[in-house]
């Protein structure tokens, strides 16, 4: 499992339950670690606990383990969860030590606790135990987690205890705690136990193993309880929800903050936060404490890996206070997109064009001031992220379509021409009662003029489409609902922008080819075909992965095998990852068409530059996602925002995904963005901005708002958020002084720059232009560096246009320390 340490001598193989904690057992001034494993043997169970004494910063115990010591009288044969805490219940002056058991007989299950009295500095209870205690109204027959917490909640100088439980019953999991009040020195709560409080949005149909800390995590003077879930999907054949085939588990959390003496978080709850790197498939419990460790507050989280070699005891540190360096930062922006984005995107000006038409709206579409520029009706608008507020807005004119309408760019496909200028084809043309008719039209926007431009209409309407920027300069168009009556549109078309017309194909006749779906994630490779990842929106058509030759007649579909089943990919996430001579595409999440069961977090990764190319299992998200957006920085990582754990569907609160997650492809593995402060559901969009920083816009927030009768004033979301990585805090950046601004392939160029000695990567960045979770024109492109002198560097610039396509990119330069240049604007062209 990634980046844990190894509890030495786990000498269980089978676990029923495991807990940690954390303590200054020694007295000493450093925290020590106490791990607790209940041993499964044929026979009764054992419960049996040790001491890692002396944690350093990073979670090492400097001072070696203690051996395994009993606790006495363990009566259970059978457990399902446990819990540890160590503090001073008994006034002595020296740390005791509580323990929970989860015992689970024929019957309703119990939870129960004892304390050892008085632990000495090697771990031993030395006043002995007290009596096992029933916490009352253990109502589950089933637990999958149990967890156990000490502190003082109501400041009244006696202990409080706080039971958490995971209850599996028939159905979705639910976490609960609930606490009991003011405990004597035998372990008796004597002012009573609350009632049994819910975990809010407990995502989890399987958990294997959960816990609960309470510590000052903010910093505030004040307690906060940390509970903790093992989150386990199920595989191909396991229960429903079947989210996720691959099975592979992950771990999460969540904050009460401020919580009183009634358990209840008077600053209410943070959102679930992920635990990156979770690479067991199969747990037996784990737990969860809090340790300040060198002044910086950690989450240590453990956990049992059951690997069929073996069972093994893990942990390892989560830093619970966000840093910029670390994680990023998130800042609202003081003013709103101005139109619902559904569509953004990058133009070569710096400026950034977002566009929506109706906007999922059908009063809008219905109101006759639609378009109307001069009462804020837009229908798109261009944003200046430079500008100073009330001078950062344009309005273009509203283009109409050849019926005289407003043409409506919601859900229409958009790519970039060579020269710069973004086409959109497609889009509204009637909602149609829900089975919304796909429009013939077809419009340019001009970034230099900022005005639309009509171009010729495809030959069938397409809703739900996706367009292609091929290495010709023509734009590929493909999928969508046609016009007529709402179904899947089959036909091929290509846009040439030379002799301005549409020229239409027929689709691949293969027994593995049934359609491409809507919003199809498709990607134009180096040798020139055109990939489909498997990412789609709203549709479950059993279409596979694979490759599409459009250069030959009959166009040929070859299937490219995937461990996901493809209809789990509606609203996922694709990339092209860098740098895109790899040809190595990633797909990311996604869930269940029309659906409320959960998102998947699997992640898969296919090579297509290999003779026989199939998906391989890569490391999941921490936060299982879909409607997530993904963006390729200019420090060679993946940014994966927004998102939530289920479809919406009317009455059902889908759970927003805040925690944004950065990956690595060279390592295969993810850590932890800041979490945002605006929800990103379906209909939101994130775009890499040339300073490299990503802005974030649009989205239906819960609850959904595409319902009939729907009211006048629609759930729109109109904030704007900027995301700035880690490089954005790491200090100074590298600069381009100068280069050329038009390029072509297969050359040499020269790139000015003071840090020329420290370039460790030259590479262009494609701007992006995306809607539905998707941005197939993001791509980013090496230049090999071919010498490096004081002040310049030369980079070779890639010979196929298959490769980069032709039209505007970023010129990025990244130093030793993985740190970024701003972008520069530069042209690629034939």
């Amino acid at each position: 499992m990634g980046g844990f340490r190894t509890i030495p001598d786990w000498f269980s193989h089978e676990n029923a339950g495991a807990a940690v904690t954390v303590a200054d057992v020694t007295g000493n001034g450093r925290p020590d670690l106490i791990a607790l494993m209940v041993d499964s043997p044929p026979g009764p169970n054992r419960g049996l606990y040790r001491v890692g004494r002396d944690l350093d910063a990073t979670g090492n115990p400097m001072g070696g383990w203690t051996q395994w010591m009993d606790v006495p009288d363990w009566f259970s044969w059978e457990n399902q969860g446990a819990g540890i805490a160590i503090a001073d219940v008994t006034g002595s002056g020296k740390p005791d030590v509580v323990v929970l058991m989860v015992d689970n007989p024929p019957g309703l299950n119990r939870g129960l606790y004892r304390i050892g009295r008085d632990v000495d500095v090697t771990g031993n209870v030395t006043a002995g135990w007290a009596p096992w205690i029933d916490v009352p109204d253990w109502f589950s027959w089933e637990n999958q987690g149990a967890g156990l917490a000490l502190a003082d909640l109501n400041g009244n100088g006696r202990l409080d205890l706080i039971a958490f439980m995971i209850d599996s019953p028939p159905g979705q999991n639910r976490g609960l705690f609930r606490v009991g009040r003011d405990l004597d020195a035998a372990g008796n709560v004597t002012n009573g136990w609350t009632g049994w409080m819910d975990v809010p949005d407990w995502f989890s149909w399987e958990n294997q193993g959960g816990g609960v800390a309470v510590a000052d995590v903010t910093g505030n003077g004040r307690s906060d309880l940390v509970v903790f879930g093992i989150d386990n999907p199920p595989g191909p054949e396991g229960p429903l929800p079947a989210a996720n085939p691959s099975g592979q588990n992950q771990a999460y959390y969540r904050i009460a903050l401020d919580i009183g003496p009634d358990g209840a978080p008077r600053g209410g709850w943070s959102s679930l936060l992920g635990i990156n790197n979770w690479g067991s498939w199969d747990n037996q419990h784990g737990g969860v404490a809090v340790a300040n460790l060198d002044g910086t507050m950690q989450l240590l989280v453990m956990a049992v890996d059951h690997a069929p070699e073996g069972n093994t005891g893990v942990y390892k540190l989560v830093q619970l206070v966000e840093r910029p360096k670390t994680h990023g930062r998130w800042d609202l922006l003081p003013f709103n997109s101005q139109v619902l984005a559904i569509h953004a995107a990058l133009l070569p000006t710096g400026r950034v064009l977002f566009f929506a038409g109706s906007g999922n709206n059908t009063v809008r579409d219905a109101d006759p001031t639609f378009g109307d520029v001069t009462k804020n009706m837009w229908t798109s608008v261009v944003w200046d992220p430079t500008a100073p507020q009330g001078a950062n807005f344009s309005h273009p004119p509203t283009i109409k379509r050849a019926d005289g309408r407003p043409f409506d760019f919601f859900c229409g496909g958009d790519a970039f021409l060579p020269d710069g200028r973004l086409i959109s084809a497609g889009g509204n043309q009637a909602y149609n009662d829900g089975n919304n008719l796909g429009q013939r039209d077809v419009a340019a926007f001009d970034p230099q003029t900022e005005q639309w431009q009509a171009l010729p209409p495809m030959v069938e309407g397409r809703w739900y489409p996706t367009l292609l920027s091929l290495d010709d300069g023509r734009i590929l168009a493909v999928s969508g609902k046609n016009g007529t009556d709402g179904q899947l549109n089959q036909r091929i078309e290509i846009y040439d922008p030379v002799a301005n017309v549409w020229r239409e194909s027929e689709h691949p006749h293969d027994p593995n080819f049934v359609g491409l779906p809507f919003y199809a994630h498709i990607f134009l490779l180096n040798d020139g075909r055109i990939f489909f990842s498997g990412g789609r929106m709203d549709d479950d058509r059993p279409q596979q992965a694979g490759f599409i030759d459009i250069r030959r007649d009959p166009v040929t579909f070859q299937p490219v095998p995937a461990n996901e089943i493809s209809a789990f990919r509606n609203q996922s996430s694709s990339v092209l990852l860098p740098p895109a001579q790899d040809q190595d595409v990633m797909i990311i999440g996604g869930g269940p068409v029309d659906d409320v069961t959960s998102a998947t977090g699997s992640t898969e990764r296919v090579s297509l530059a290999e003779p026989n190319p199939r998906y391989r299992m890569s490391m999941p998200l921490s936060l299982p996602r879909m409607h997530l957006n993904a963006v390729l920085l200019p420090d060679r990582t993946v940014f994966v925002s927004g998102g939530a754990i289920n479809h919406e569907e009317a009455g059902v609160a889908p759970v927003a995904r805040l925690q944004s997650e950065l990956y690595d492809p060279e390592t295969d593995t993810w850590r932890p963005g800041a979490t945002a402060s605006v929800v990103r559901m379906y209909h939101s969009i994130a775009l890499l901005l040339p300073d490299g920083r990503v802005v974030t816009a649009s989205g239906n927030p819960p609850p959904y708002g595409n319902l009939p009768g729907w009211i006048e004033q629609p759930n729109e979301e109109l904030h704007l958020e900027m995301y700035s990585p880690p490089y954005m805090f790491a200090g100074s950046r590298p600069t381009i002084v100068n280069a050329p601004g038009e390029w072509n392939y297969a050359t040499t160029v020269a790139v000015e720059t003071p840090q020329a000695l420290t370039i460790k990567w030259a590479h262009l960045i494609r701007n992006g232009v995306t809607t539905h979770a998707f941005d197939n024109s993001q791509r980013l492109v090496d230049l090999p560096i071919t010498s490096k002198a004081d002040g310049k560097l030369e980079v070779s610039v890639a010979g196929q246009p298959t490769l980069a396509p032709p039209g505007w990119y970023l010129l990025f330069i990244v130093d030793d320390s993985g740190t970024p240049s701003t972008g520069h604007w530069v042209h690629l062209a034939m």
